[in-house]
């Protein structure tokens, strides 16, 4: 018997050389500010992005075929509808085309409003290797008329499979919407409109 606190000392010794499982909690990585463009007009508001109901998690996603898995240590900081919202807005923000880019809840009115629905947005195991997919289904107003409607798919080659190399690519696929969203409004000349309209209507003012 007087060996047995020894033996006890030397078993929590042991215990204590356990690695334990850490939970990590994640958070997208922001685009770049871009210089203002010469054509800067109108504000944009971005409504608040649905999310499919098979994306609905706090984890981040692993697809392998047909299957969809939570990662169980990897951990959203936020809703991943509202990161994606307030990604889309920042974005856009620092894309530098519009003269200003407000979310849902901001007050005032806007020239054009963003809408969406979040379709994709996993870690996926394919035939080349793990890549980052992404996918909006997005569709743009003006004064209640439609002015585009499209789904913008974004597929990034993972550098690893893992959770960091996945919040990696899928912000940076996340980025390559934004930018196809501001090339699809510049394509339709929509903020060059604006941009006349504003200085036309400074040219009305009357003189003070």
């Amino acid at each position: 018997m007087k060996y047995l606190p020894w033996f006890g000392f030397a078993l929590l010794a042991a215990c204590g050389s356990v690695d334990v499982p850490v939970e990590r909690y994640y958070r997208l990585q922001p685009s770049q500010a871009e210089t203002p463009d010469p054509m800067r007009a109108g504000t944009l508001r971005v409504y608040d992005l649905q999310l499919g109901t098979a994306l609905d998690s706090d984890r981040l996603l692993f697809q392998s075929g047909v299957s969809l898995e939570p990662r169980q240590l990897a951990r959203w900081v936020a809703p991943l509808d509202r990161m994606v919202t307030d990604a889309m807005v920042l974005g856009l923000s620092r894309a530098r085309v519009c003269e200003l880019v407000k979310g849902s809840a901001d007050a005032g009115t806007e020239t054009w409003s963003l809408h969406g629905r979040i379709i994709d947005f996993v870690e996926a195991q394919t035939d080349q290797g793990s890549v980052a997919r992404v996918a909006l289904e997005l569709w743009l107003e003006h004064d209640g008329q439609l002015v585009f409607h499209e789904e913008f798919v974004r597929v990034e080659p993972l550098s690893e499979s893992g959770p960091d190399a996945a919040v990696v690519a899928l912000s940076r696929g996340l980025n390559q919407v934004v930018e196809g969203v501001v090339a699809q409004m510049r394509s339709l000349e929509l903020f060059a409109t604006a941009h006349k309209q504003q200085q036309a209507a400074l040219l009305a003012q009357p003189p003070r």
